[in-house]
């Protein structure tokens, strides 16, 4: 049987798509010779080449049916055609049906189809699929454990994805440079408007930074500043939020890698007061709990529990722990739930209103602050025991002249000196001003009267800790490996989204354990999020033209799934959505056109 015909063809290059048309040729009665006249589009050739195969849209083969029959594909000037079997496949598709790596992500898009992330991506990222974009790159992080997307073509090429198609680095960039603040932003705004549909309850948020390096120079924010992981390299800084009952991280915000920390939390509060959330409690750690930032949170009516430096000589923490030792030497003060004895003060905070820079605090407004004291004598006691052990050694090597590392020289400067009669001795009075505050904890609250729920919530806040071991350990991202501003925002989103979705992997493994620690099942004490997800991915599905299919799954990862919470995947077909090739603008007629 002879191949249909082909009606005229022009190729016409629109951004890094190639689309067909077809025309009519008219006579020109001025210049009385045949001209082109109007064209239509008529297909697109797949993988972005002037060559390759053509998929005809759907109005062409409505009028042309006979190519429903055939793959065209261009080669050259050349059109090749190979006839479709039945099936709906060529005999070289029979040949390429693949195997994909698919467990691990079948799982994914269970734990996303559970929460909100999927929902919120697709409303703020709808352009060419970009939703499904980042999902899938934030797979191949969580998977690769590498945030190199030079090696993502490759991943993509043999894993199955809710982005089918694999994407170039260069195609990954400007995925990257597309990703916009203010569609971040939406992306926020939809997270935090989930957390406050229960509003009888508060959202306790922990918040930190942490300090990502760069071999690259041209960022923005890059700085030589105090590298957290002692990186000799600049940086630049990424603050999170988390909340504490989900564990999912709900906002981030990356400055310069020379801003300490007691800065950064100023302009996060300052960002539509706390990005327009109501009953929020903030925690923190040391170092963001500076007048300054108090006073933001007052001034924006964002509730607060931070812990307070006692390194200060003359603080105000100092000063009430001194006033409350009596209580704390009871032993009724003591907590039998958390273990610490407790003592609370009450301050009468004042503060301006409305500062304004150059002007000196009018100090109108005031408020009552909590600070909760707590004591724990193991701990007291363990620094005590460790400072005499080292200054009993220090003193044995000084007896037999052995020589000193520089940290036993900077003890004994600063705990021994030399008496005319006794020789060196130890200078006891240092010693009880070093341990005077050991073993106490101060967090200063504006809202939580109760001691123990504000120790609660704050001892919740490994969240956050969690949630910077798992995008710079677990995923490896401790480096950037990104030298294009507008490329940063973009990637640092993919990196937050993979963070969040590898922490729901966590706490579904940890609520398994919790649930069944006495029911005899699967003991997961040992077995790693990234090992169960490793495991899950030799789950593998054979891809064919019309679907994919699973194949079986047995014995242990039956058990994986399990303590996922999510269906094993059956065996039968899955229809695969229909993903067409979307160029990054339009077609215009007229650009590189070829006959």
């Amino acid at each position: 049987m002879p191949n249909p015909k082909l009606p005229p063809i022009l190729i016409n290059k629109a951004g890094s798509v190639y689309y067909v048309y077809t025309y009519k040729n008219i006579w020109d009665r001025e210049l009385k010779r045949s001209k082109r006249g109007e064209s239509k589009k008529i297909g697109t050739i797949l993988g972005g080449q002037k060559e390759g195969k053509i998929r005809f849209d759907e109005a062409f083969l409505q009028e042309h049916p006979e190519f429903r029959n055939y793959q065209v594909e261009r080669k050259g000037k050349d059109y090749v055609f190979t006839p479709i079997s039945e099936e709906g496949i060529t005999l070289e598709q029979a040949r390429n049906i693949k195997k994909l790596h698919a467990g691990a992500t079948w799982a994914l898009d269970q734990i996303v189809a559970d929460s909100p992330v999927g929902e919120f991506l697709k409303e703020c990222f709808p352009r060419h699929k970009d939703y499904k974009k980042i999902l899938s790159l934030a797979y191949f992080l969580i998977l690769n454990q590498n945030n190199n997307v030079s090696f993502y073509e490759s991943f993509a090429e043999t894993t199955r994805l809710p982005y089918p198609r694999a994407l170039s680095p260069s195609a990954v960039t400007r995925l990257f440079q597309r990703i916009e603040l203010r569609d971040v932003q939406r992306y926020f705004s939809l997270m935090r408007s989930y957390l406050q549909e229960d509003e009888d309850n508060k959202i306790i948020l922990a918040l930190d930074s942490t300090s990502i390096s760069s071999y690259s120079t041209n960022l923005t924010h890059i700085e030589y500043g105090k590298n957290k992981d002692d990186d000799a390299l600049p940086q630049l800084n990424v603050l999170f939020l988390v909340d504490q009952k989900s564990g999912l991280p709900i906002f981030y915000r990356f400055y310069d890698g020379n801003v300490p920390d007691v800065s950064t939390i100023r302009h996060t509060i300052a960002d539509q007061a706390l990005l327009n959330m109501k009953n929020v409690v903030l925690v923190a750690d040391k170092g963001y709990n500076s007048v300054k930032n108090i006073n933001d949170c007052l001034i924006n009516k964002v509730e607060f529990i931070f812990n307070v430096r006692l390194g200060t000589k003359g603080c105000l923490a100092r000063e009430l722990i001194d006033e409350h030792r009596k209580e704390f030497a009871d032993l009724n003060s003591g907590d039998p739930y958390i273990r610490k004895n407790i003592a609370t003060a009450k301050v009468n905070w004042k503060y301006d209103p409305r500062p304004v820079d150059g002007k000196p605090a009018s100090n109108t407004a005031s408020a009552e602050l909590y600070y909760h004291m707590f004591y724990d004598p193991v701990i007291y006691q363990e620094a005590a025991n460790k400072l005499t052990e080292s200054l009993l050694t220090i003193k044995k090597k000084l007896l037999e002249e052995e020589a000193l590392t520089e940290q036993e020289e900077e003890l004994k400067e600063k705990f021994f000196r030399n008496d005319k009669e006794k020789g060196l001795i130890i200078i006891n009075r240092r010693v009880d001003e070093y341990l005077k505050y050991k073993g106490f904890r101060v967090l200063v609250t504006d809202s939580e009267k109760d001691p123990v729920k504000a120790w609660t919530a704050y001892a919740d806040r490994w969240r956050v800790e969690d949630a910077f071991a798992t995008l710079k350990d677990r995923l490896g991202c401790n480096r950037i490996r990104c030298s294009d501003n507008k490329a940063l925002q973009g990637k640092t989103f993919v990196q937050f989204i993979a963070t969040g979705l590898s922490l729901m992997v966590r706490s579904r493994i940890r609520s398994y354990m919790r649930e069944n620690k006495k029911a005899g099942k699967l003991n997961l004490v040992y077995e790693s999020d990234s090992k169960i997800l490793q495991v899950l991915n030799n789950v593998m599905q054979t891809r064919f033209n019309h679907g994919y299919y699973f194949d079986e799954v047995a014995g242990k990862k039956i058990k994986y799934f399990e303590a996922l919470d999510v269906r094993v995947p059956g065996a039968g077909p899955e229809t695969p959505e229909e993903v067409p090739e979307e160029p990054e603008t339009e077609p215009l007629l007229g650009t590189d056109i070829e006959i």
